[in-house]
């Protein structure tokens, strides 16, 4: 049976998404393909909706511009959890699932029952959940388990309710951060962006070891500490884009959550690339020097983050600017 051959090796991942409806289908297909690719298939219907659910609360209710989603792989369970900065009463969330079950069929509910509505699917599907408050919001965990939610004399309404965490995400401070929307931003081109410095990097990484070569394991890991570093951020980009290729869909809209010192970050990542494509073009490495269309594509991103987050522009469409349409 799906599900029952999964690895019992710790995993953790995470994203960190624009709070905004578009961004809750990238949710699930975030979660969706772990599960696949931990071998979870079992709950993964139960954990996709409920991340919907989580997501969109936090969309339409917390007052927060992102919501984080995690992911963790235990030996006996899948634990999800969705958090952001949402300063509510974690007692009033706790009790929410102790509404009647007519919210689930309630399409005209209004934002207070939209939100027990969530927290009652939670406690419904999952084996056990609970609420954390952190100093900078909340966050919303359940674990699921193969064979499914608790038994029957378990009360699936008791939330854990917790007013500490270990490991906190990192604080967001609305200031700080500014949304970046990328319009009609060409899919393929961006999985091609994306497999470019994945290929650039493994290949730095296998000949650095095997050659011991201090270069090539200084550039590699330089070049895979800048994407883990703002993987968190760009996943939402990746996801919708190879998304849309799987579907056959040509352009896309993207929104991208950024710091507002930007500048620095992206003179980094466009050294690293040309240290990169350096080495390419002596014949030192087999990955090649992206294309010209990929390169065409980077010079856009790059210009559509300095321009929004700093000149506080409007976004300007892949297809305007590649038409020499400049503001």
């Amino acid at each position: 049976m799906a599900g029952t051959t999964h690895s019992s090796t710790p995993a953790r991942a995470e994203v960190r998404m624009v709070a905004q409806p578009a961004s809750v289908p990238a949710a699930r297909r975030f979660v969706n393909d772990l599960l696949e690719e931990w071998g979870w298939e079992a709950v993964a219907e139960d954990v996709s909706l409920c991340v919907s659910e989580l997501a969109t609360n936090s969309t339409l209710h917390s007052g927060s511009v992102y919501f984080q989603v995690e992911l963790e792989q235990r030996p006996d369970a899948v634990r999800l959890a969705v958090a952001d900065a949402g300063m509510g009463s974690v007692e009033v969330l706790a009790q929410q699932p102790t509404l009647s079950d007519a919210l689930l069929d309630d399409l005209s509910a209004d934002d207070t029952c939209a939100t027990g509505r969530g927290m009652f699917l939670v406690c419904a599907l999952a084996a056990s959940w609970g609420i954390d408050e952190l100093a900078s919001g909340t966050r919303i965990w359940a674990d699921f388990l193969p064979s499914g939610p608790a038994s029957e004399d378990a009360d699936p309404t008791a939330a854990e309710v917790t007013r500490s965490e270990a490991r906190p995400p990192t604080p967001l401070d609305p200031d700080a951060w500014a949304v970046v929307r990328f319009r009609d931003c060409p899919a393929a081109l961006l999985v091609a962006h994306d497999d470019n410095l994945a290929e650039f990097t493994r290949e730095l990484q296998l000949l650095g070891d095997r050659l011991a070569e201090p270069a090539y394991q200084r550039l590699a890991q330089q070049m895979a500490g800048y994407v883990q570093e703002h993987a968190a951020n760009w996943d939402p980009a990746r996801i919708a884009a190879r998304e849309a290729v799987r579907e056959g869909r040509d352009l896309i809209d993207v929104d991208v959550l950024c710091s507002r010192e930007v500048a620095p970050s992206l003179r980094t990542l466009r050294g690293l690339i040309h240290q990169a494509e350096e080495l390419a073009r002596q014949d030192r490495l087999m990955t090649l020097p992206a294309p010209e269309p990929v390169q065409r594509l980077r010079n856009w991103l790059e210009g559509e983050f300095i321009a929004q987050v700093h000149a506080g522009a409007a976004p300007l469409p892949f297809g305007d600017w590649l038409a020499g349409v400049r503001r």
